[in-house]
């Protein structure tokens, strides 16, 4: 319990748990203006651009920076479409698979009423 009533003070006033980065223009910066908006394939797109420009500027590390982000959203992008691809592929061999089913319950059905015509005309003939 505290004794007095006065407000307990802090240590210090500035935060130094804080950083106090200054750094301009630092590709790893976690801002929002920063970030590269759309698909996939545009991202990949942008940051080929960006590592080609960081390139031309002599930039190295920023560049490879760059390039390492451009070869993940290709990753991602190619992902997504063998994705896509395997769910069409899918679904088409569901559809095929009960066309058969519906097929060959049309054939069963065709036989059936073509052998109860044989066995009647059979008998007809027979009489």
């Amino acid at each position: 319990m505290r004794v007095s009533n006065t407000p307990r003070r802090h240590r210090s006033r500035n935060n130094t748990g804080r950083r106090n980065n200054n750094s301009q223009n630092s590709p790893y910066d976690n801002k929002n203006e920063n970030k590269i908006k759309g698909n996939a394939i545009q991202v990949h797109e942008k940051y080929q651009s960006l590592a080609r420009d960081a390139t031309s500027a002599g930039d190295i590390v920023k560049a490879e920076y760059y390039f390492q982000h451009a070869e993940h959203y290709h990753r991602v992008h190619k992902s997504s479409i063998n994705g896509q691809l395997e769910k069409k592929q899918k679904h088409e061999k569901n559809i095929v698979a009960i066309n058969k089913k519906e097929i060959e319950e049309k054939l069963k059905e065709k036989n059936i009423s073509e052998n109860n015509l044989e066995t009647s005309s059979n008998d007809e003939s027979k009489k």
